[in-house]
């Protein structure tokens, strides 16, 4: 799960698989956007960045981390394939860039209980090292990062921002919830520069397609391997059931009554499918039939056995 705050909220708990994704993204691109999309979906959670219009980052964090145009492919495969929530937040041009940094970025500490932390050695520590970076202090419902550059605090990320913030006391309360943990990032100071755009090196519109396609193309596999279990189990059920009928018809009137059920039996089975109005047609014939070789009394026996039979069966 890749954890940041919410920014300031355009839409949030969007059903990407009702949404032309590639058109959304050039919406966006032509409206200038500026702010990030997040994917939550069932393979995992994808990042996508805009500044200014130029889609300069995408991340997917599931069973492996992808980036970029894999990212991108990602994201369009599991919006369509899995249950999954879009939420489009603005954000300014500077706390994009440096929230790509950050997702980029390299992990030092995860998970740190604040209140198994000395957190002043700690920012010592990030002082001494000259660390670029950040912060990011969280609990199950809240995150707030706190961005370093040269060791020394610049600002604030929290819920609801929309620029880097300059006072800390939204993210210092997030630090005295019970159950607070904190991770330590480290960025590059050259990260922060000018990123290509990703829409500007690749057809995204073709992506989409591609997408599309592939998730057609599983989907049909799906539908032909079901119908192919369907009616492998069919057929299963209908040997059962003819070697049930067989043994009962053997009982009652002997191997002859043996032949006319696997007779009869063929001439309304055909399809592997066993109907209820095919059953009808399967006993009136059998019953005629039978009672040319055996008495009433035991072509009725059989019958009633068989149908006691038939309603365990089926």
């Amino acid at each position: 799960m890749i954890l940041l705050p919410r920014g300031n909220p355009v839409k949030e708990k969007i059903d990407p698989s009702k949404v032309n994704l590639a058109e959304a993204l050039k919406k966006l691109k032509t409206g200038g956007f500026t702010g990030y999309l997040r994917f939550d979906t069932g393979e995992g959670t994808g990042i996508v960045i805009f500044q200014e219009g130029r889609l300069i980052s995408a991340l997917f964090e599931g069973q492996e981390r992808l980036v970029a145009y894999d990212a991108l492919a990602k994201v369009f495969s599991a919006s369509l394939t899995t249950q999954s929530t879009l939420d489009i937040y603005r954000l300014s041009a500077d706390l994009s860039l440096s929230t790509h940094a950050l997702l980029h970025g390299d992990v030092l500490y995860k998970g740190q209980e604040l209140k198994l932390l000395d957190i002043r050695s700690l920012l010592g520590k990030l002082k001494e090292d000259a660390i670029n970076g950040c912060l990011r202090i969280y609990t199950d419902d809240r995150i707030a990062l706190i961005f370093y550059r040269e060791g020394n605090a610049v600002g604030f990320f929290h819920d609801g921002s929309t620029d880097i913030e300059t006072t800390a006391d939204t993210s210092m309360s997030v630090a005295k919830l019970p159950g607070a943990k904190i991770d330590v990032l480290t960025t590059k100071a050259s990260e922060n520069q000018n990123l290509a755009d990703l829409m500007e090196t690749a057809d995204i519109g073709e992506l989409w397609q591609r997408s599309q396609g592939e998730v057609s193309r599983q989907r049909q596999q799906q539908q032909d391997d079901t119908a192919r279990a369907k009616q492998a189990e069919a057929g299963v059920q209908k040997e059962k059931v003819l070697d049930t009928l067989r043994a009962t018809a053997e009982k009652h009137v002997g191997k002859i009554g043996s032949s006319l059920v696997e007779k009869e039996f063929a001439k309304v089975s055909g399809s592997g499918v066993l109907s209820e109005g095919s059953l009808e047609l399967f006993f009136a014939a059998l019953g005629k039939a039978s009672k040319l070789v055996a008495g009433p009394s035991k072509v009725n026996a059989m019958e009633k056995e068989m149908l006691q039979q038939l309603k365990s069966l089926l």
